[in-house]
């Protein structure tokens, strides 16, 4: 699966299938794996990812699926997606791994960074579709740490830690 900022590319509506609001996806390798009834995938309509809950998903290949997106109830609202992006859910892909359930698990931990050590505790999760942030009480300031996969290294529940490998100027800010 191919990771990207906020979330992992699941792949891409080609076309609608049928009258009721279905549509074919191409899927990025591995994604199928990841897709259900009852979650959502966010959709990218105009640069900002929806979230849809599935509704129905049925695979065709490896790399194909029909799925019916709660609210895309025809062929013309179905049209109206083809062509577009669709992501999982970032929360769902660290809990695939077993990682973490949900970010809230996490606040109370100590947070690090590979660079300069500790940063100070978690103390809170702001969860937002396109940005879920993790508040980090840094020399008595709030850091918001965006909560991606690509800045998260590990989560050690037993020590209640987590470390990550933030960019570089991301304290300053």
């Amino acid at each position: 699966m191919k990771p990207v900022p906020g979330g992992v590319k699941a792949g891409k509506i080609s076309k609608p299938n049928g009258l009721q609001g279905r549509v074919n996806m191409i899927l990025d390798p591995e994604a199928g794996k990841h897709i259900a009834t009852d979650n959502p995938l966010f959709i990218n309509i105009d640069g900002q990812r929806v979230p849809f809950f599935v509704e129905d998903y049925e695979p065709v290949s490896l790399d194909q699926a029909i799925v019916k997106f709660e609210f895309i109830n025809s062929v013309e609202e179905a049209r109206e997606v083809s062509g577009c992006e669709v992501y999982l859910d970032p929360l769902k892909k660290l809990a695939s791994q077993g990682t973490i359930k949900d970010y809230n698990d996490v606040v109370g931990y100590d947070a690090f960074d590979q660079d300069m050590g500790y940063l100070g505790k978690v103390i809170d999760f702001i969860q937002h579709d396109m940005n879920p942030v993790l508040m980090v009480d840094y020399k008595g300031k709030e850091l918001m740490v965006p909560a991606v996969d690509d800045l998260i290294q590990q989560i050690n529940h037993k020590k209640q830690s987590i470390y990550f490998h933030l960019p570089k100027g991301l304290t300053t800010l």
